[in-house]
């Protein structure tokens, strides 16, 4: 079976949420990782936006419970973004992350064995 999960995220939103809350908001919902990919990218608001959504669409198509967003980390591996949930690589699933000026977009699709 293969669920799929999408999500979509407002920049400016998460821009605010930085802004406000600085790191307190960063490290409760990013592993050191994350911050640090996102850190050195050119805009980093568009980065943690991409891995925002990346992590809510994880959530979905694997409907995940009880698990943390800082958990569910959206790393990379030669520009190709993979999943890994409680520092356990997830097999069968892929990702795609994809962001503008003012929205970033993600989609998960994950085989479940039946």
């Amino acid at each position: 079976m293969i669920t799929v999960g999408i999500d979509i995220v407002s920049v400016k939103r998460v821009s605010f949420l930085i802004e406000k809350y600085g790191n307190r908001f960063l490290e409760r919902v990013f592993s050191k990782v994350e911050c640090d990919y996102c850190s050195a990218r050119k805009d980093p608001h568009i980065c943690f936006a991409g891995k925002f959504a990346a992590k809510e669409a994880v959530i979905k198509a694997m409907a995940l419970k009880n698990v943390s967003l800082k958990n569910i980390e959206i790393l990379n591996s030669e520009g190709t973004p993979f999943v890994r949930v409680n520092g356990k690589i997830v097999r069968g699933s892929s990702i795609s992350v994809s962001h503008e000026r003012d929205f970033a977009i993600a989609v998960c699709a994950f085989v479940k064995e039946v």
